[in-house]
């Protein structure tokens, strides 16, 4: 029987999932053969990596942590998901313990050569880049993760009727990490008052939007990964925080304006078509409301 290769990621984000996308290519070309890819289904990795070249199959596993009582359980249930392949080798992308513990477990079981990342940097692409120099594979920066279209023709007949150009709005990440302030977004809407404009935001935040009810306004919180990206490949301009979006539009080399914390900056400069984004942050913007509406 052949074995396979397996990866398996522990971060919990859209944009952590596309960040890998460079060490899944690396990984699949070293070996010659596809990849068993394990991920959070926070990751929407499913939907992203369906069809992709690099992967034989994708295994949505839960991977947060759980309440100090629930450890036990979980990892026997990690191991258990694991233990239904065979395995030429694993490669692990964090450095969680107990996480380690399921996968050491089935190594040692199963005689399965198991490669993890020891010494963990704050930022994913130099953390995967390092990981990959040390195991001396070849390896070249490429977030393209050619996601295939698969929406419905009724998706497409329905959207077909929303007025061009279209703006595409991303409010907040899963963790709702940047708050953008009301009285802004009214004047950003306002501003785009004659173009169809896509709001994005996380279905436990889309409160947030009731108070926007204007014909020009289509919200997105129900819509899954793959028809953002329809909308976000067809869109002239992306404005929002750093995000699984904001990085799919770069992907697209659309015109972004992105929000941001200075933590992350260091990160996104690794991006493809930066030249296509103008960074600023929520603080100032605040202040200075005519330095983003100027821009749209």
């Amino acid at each position: 029987m052949q074995k396979d290769i397996a990866i398996i990621i522990p971060h919990k984000g859209l944009g952590d999932i596309i960040f890998h996308n460079f060490f899944i290519e690396s990984i699949y070309k070293h070996h010659g053969k596809k990849i068993i890819l394990f991920a959070n289904k926070s990751t929407k990795a499913n939907l992203i990596y369906k069809q992709n070249k690099y992967i034989k199959k994708i295994i949505l596993i839960d991977l947060h942590r759980p309440k100090i009582l629930f450890y036990l359980f979980k990892i026997i249930n990690i191991y258990g998901l694991l233990n239904k392949f065979k395995y030429e080798k694993i490669y692990y992308t964090g450095n969680h313990k107990w996480h380690l513990i399921a996968i050491k477990i089935l190594s040692n079981l199963n005689k399965i050569e198991l490669s993890y990342l020891e010494d963990k940097k704050k930022f994913i692409i130099p953390s995967l880049k390092n990981y990959l120099k040390k195991l001396d594979i070849k390896y070249k920066l490429n977030f393209n993760i050619n996601v295939k279209e698969n929406v419905s023709k009724n998706f497409v007949r329905k959207i077909a009727n929303n007025k061009k150009p279209w703006v595409f709005l991303s409010i907040d990440t899963s963790e709702d990490q940047i708050q953008i302030p009301k009285n802004l977004l009214i004047k950003m809407v306002n501003k785009l008052k004659n173009k169809s404009v896509y709001i994005n935001t996380n279905i436990k935040n889309s409160s947030k939007l009731s108070f926007l009810n204007k014909n020009n306004i289509i919200k997105t919180n129900l819509f899954n990964i793959i028809e953002i990206y329809y909308i976000i490949k067809r869109s002239e301009l992306f404005i929002g925080n750093e995000s699984g979006p904001a990085i799919i539009s770069s992907i697209l080399k659309k015109k972004s304006i992105i929000f941001l914390n200075n933590n992350v900056l260091k990160e996104s400069s690794k991006l493809p078509h930066i030249n296509k984004r103008r960074y600023l942050t929520i603080k100032k913007i605040s202040k200075k409301n005519n330095i983003l509406l100027d821009l749209i």
